[in-house]
């Protein structure tokens, strides 16, 4: 994830992750940890060695 995401919509997405999981396979929202990490664009290559988003 880019860091272009804003606090509230990371906010959004862990509680949407905890709501799928309690529902299928059956987790509870308690017990749901995510962690997600802020990493500049031009560290990621997605294939053929490109810095896609550099």
């Amino acid at each position: 994830m880019f860091a272009s995401r804003t606090p509230g919509q990371k906010k959004a997405l862990y509680r949407r992750i905890a709501e799928l999981l309690g529902e299928n396979p059956g987790i509870r929202p308690e017990d749901v940890f995510v962690n997600v990490l802020d990493a500049p664009a031009e560290n990621w290559s997605v294939g053929n060695g490109i810095a896609q988003f550099a």
